[in-house]
């Protein structure tokens, strides 16, 4: 019983110390694109995005440490989640990058080579030195019992290190220790990054008339992360994301990439935001901007009106303004009036033919995040054949109100008659005394008419309001 007793805890010490000795010699993983399995970006409008990477992992040994190569070089460390991988006892974000400036403080205080180039002679001479500090273009030298300044970028003089300093790389990578799996894998790893975005454009085809319009929407995708993301799914995201948030935006987020890979073509609507998926893969390489279409719609109604708005004052005002009326652009966004999607916040210019069918640009305005049965308003630009002459006609103060009255002379120089929405806005209780034309209360601080201008012709607008003292 003893022996036997003697023999099993032997048995056990050998086998704990071949554990930990495979442990310590496991030679570290690593793991860079040409592993990667799959892969989808999700790109948000605020210089954020959401990587998901499927790298192949052979069998790991426990405690085995893993570099993950070629991530996003503006990797958000905090938000990284490793799955497939066996249970993570540890993980780093390697983002000390070899540089100038970073070698040169590495190595103060300890010796390095300076190379110097004689240009008459053609000849290159090596010596040894300690460098004593390094601040911008100068660098202190010792040498030869002497201090030296050495300008760091002078043409002629190379610095030559011994080696790479522990811990300092080319590009950034991921650092994972592991509990260790029994088989291959698949790890899926999942992380925000900024130098991700996206933005949309539109261009508007406006027919002659006014009345119909072509719609072309392309999403300009931006990548400033310092890693090309090749053959990838592509999401964009469309929506004010609140960053604060950033944890609960990830679950969310990684929950839906999961689900929607299988799902193709139309916007889906997920929690209080729109999401965009690319029909085909595409590559996207750092420093690239990519276009491509994302909405297209034929055949919509559409309709120009102009509009002018002026503030009722309650003071004497002997100016005379001129101005000129916005153009606005309008259409309702649903399928009945030839569009029925959900449209990203973007920038949309507008172009028309002339009467020889050459397109001319005519304006351009911002759309807002703009969702099914949404009113579109695009003003474009100002009026040229029109014109407005606005005075005050009429000023006086009493006990408890002042009554101004107002005239707008309107000129329409144009062959066609125009019709003008001229609003007038109020700071202080109001009423209508007089007008020659009908006229609408909007709410409590608007008032609108709709004026008719014959083509070629001048009409005017006359009213008296009384505005009560507050």
């Amino acid at each position: 019983m003893f022996n036997q007793t003697h023999v099993s805890a032997g048995v056990v010490a050998t086998l704990t110390l071949s554990t930990l000795l495979t442990q310590a010699t496991a030679a570290p993983l690593t793991v860079d694109a040409q592993k990667q399995q799959d892969l989808s970006i999700t790109l948000y409008n605020q210089n954020l995005g959401l990587v998901r990477d499927v790298r192949a992992l052979p069998p790991i040994n426990e405690g085995q440490i893993l570099y993950i190569r070629d991530v996003s070089h503006q990797i958000m460390g905090q938000t990284l989640q490793v799955e497939n991988a066996g249970k993570i006892l540890e993980q780093n974000l390697n983002n000390h990058l070899i540089s100038v400036p970073a070698l040169l403080n590495a190595y103060s205080g300890k010796m390095i080579q300076l190379a110097r180039f004689n240009s008459v002679t053609g000849t290159e001479t090596v010596s040894a030195a300690r460098l004593l500090s390094a601040d911008g273009n100068q660098a202190l030298i010792e040498q030869n019992g002497h201090i030296e300044t050495l300008p760091v970028n002078q043409q002629g003089w190379r610095f030559i290190f011994p080696t790479l300093p522990e811990g300092m790389q080319a590009r950034p990578s991921l650092e994972i220790r592991s509990a260790g799996t029994t088989k291959a894998s698949d790890a899926v790893l999942t992380y925000l990054t900024q130098g991700l975005s996206w933005q949309m454009d539109y261009a508007l085809i406006l027919n002659s008339t006014g009345d119909r319009l072509k719609l072309d929407g392309l999403a300009t995708l931006n990548n400033h992360t310092g890693v090309d993301f090749r053959n990838t799914k592509v999401l964009l995201m469309a929506g004010q994301v609140n960053q604060t948030q950033a944890p609960m935006i990830r679950q969310k987020t990684v929950m839906l990439m999961a689900e929607s890979m299988a799902d193709s073509g139309a916007p889906q609507s997920f929690q209080d935001y729109q999401l965009y998926r690319l029909p085909q893969r595409a590559s996207l390489l750092n420093g690239q901007t990519k276009q491509v279409s994302l909405i297209s719609a034929d055949h919509v109604k559409a309709s120009k009106s102009y509009h002018y708005q002026f503030q009722v004052s309650p003071s004497l005002d002997r100016q005379i303004l001129e101005q000129k009326p916005d153009i606005n652009i309008s259409f309702l966004n649903t399928q009945k009036e030839g569009l029925g999607f959900p449209l990203p916040a973007g920038t949309a210019r507008v172009f028309s033919p002339d009467a020889d069918g050459a397109r001319h640009f005519i304006g351009s305005a911002a759309i807002a995040n703009s969702s099914q049965g949404q009113k579109i308003n695009l003003p474009i630009g100002k009026a040229f054949d029109l014109s407005i002459k606005q005075q005050q006609t009429q000023f006086k103060k009493t006990y408890d109100s002042y009554l101004t009255g107002y005239q707008l002379a309107i000129s329409n120089s144009s062959d066609q008659a125009k019709t003008i929405e001229i609003t007038a806005n109020f700071h202080y209780d109001w009423k209508v005394n007089e007008s020659n034309h009908p006229y609408d209360r909007v709410n409590a601080s608007q008032l609108r008419w709709q004026v008719d201008v014959p083509a070629d012709s001048q009409t005017s607008l006359t009213f008296t309001t009384e505005l009560k003292k507050p």
